[in-house]
């Protein structure tokens, strides 16, 4: 669970060898879907089935309310390049008998989904990607394990750790080793950033805008040519403008940032 998400990009990035581009951009739209209904709090992705063609997008499965049901609908028409979503979502109320259990397996993917928030932070930092830290989170309460080339180094993880959407709080236990071995993680990831396409970096750069804090309050579209990122839209001071631009800039496989950014308070 704890690696959930970067499994899935994993997965979609399998899953598009041998397709032909049309049906790789139906892949990335699912993938995407899925991710910001693993995103939302309010959501259960395990119970929605996602499949996507043509860019026309089909759910089905269940949700507790009427709401829960339109909320999947919006989402999933929110995606860029999704043109149609047809529905067969059922909607079936849990019991109250039902209730806590449901609270603790949401509070476990919660956590799990902050664990690999959190991870995915650290993997697509270009000063931390080389990292072989363990993440493990408990009741929004995220820990770091592992090593690091330097404090300086075991500190910005932190940082990034805390910045993150949904932790609460962040504890550390850090060795610091000048020359760590190279992570099993580090290993995939490279194998995955050989793979590297503008779609790809799109969604890692939407993924670190949704995942921080620095990020809330804006409403800011990505798009990426030749590894070229184009910011456009509005936030909230000048201060949250410059985070935004260094964070997507620190983003592995981005080579520039380009911002067109209205700011809403001068």
């Amino acid at each position: 669970m704890a690696c959930v998400f970067l499994a899935l990009f994993a997965a979609t990035v399998a899953a598009t060898e041998g397709k032909n581009e049309d049906e790789k951009s139906d892949i990335w739209l699912k993938a995407n879907i899925v991710t910001t209904y693993m995103l939302n709090q309010n959501l259960n992705p395990f119970d929605i089935d996602v499949e996507v063609k043509n860019g026309i997008a089909s759910l089905s499965g269940t949700v507790d309310t009427a709401v829960e049901k339109e909320l999947a609908i919006e989402i999933a028409k929110g995606v860029d390049g999704i043109k149609e979503v047809k529905s067969n979502l059922m909607v079936e109320p849990g019991t109250k008998a039902d209730e806590r259990q449901e609270s603790e397996f949401f509070r476990t993917v919660e956590d799990a989904t902050i664990t690999a928030k959190v991870k995915s932070r650290l993997l697509w930092n270009r000063s931390t990607n080389g990292m072989d830290i363990n993440v493990d989170t408990d009741n929004a309460v995220v820990t770091l394990r592992g090593t690091v080339i330097s404090e300086a180094q075991g500190d910005l993880a932190v940082q990034i750790a805390k910045n993150t959407t949904g932790v609460e709080q962040v504890k550390w236990e850090f060795e610091v080793v000048p020359e760590p071995k190279k992570s099993e993680i580090k290993e995939t990831l490279e194998a995955i950033e050989e793979k590297t396409n503008d779609a790809w970096i799109t969604t890692k750069v939407k993924s670190m805008l949704l995942f921080s804090k620095e990020a809330e309050g804006a409403d800011v579209s990505v798009n990426t040519t030749n590894q070229i990122v184009t910011l456009k839209g509005t936030v909230a001071t000048p201060k949250q403008e410059q985070a935004l631009i260094k964070m997507v800039n620190d983003t592995v496989g981005v080579k520039e940032v380009r911002a067109q950014l209205n700011i809403e308070k001068e």
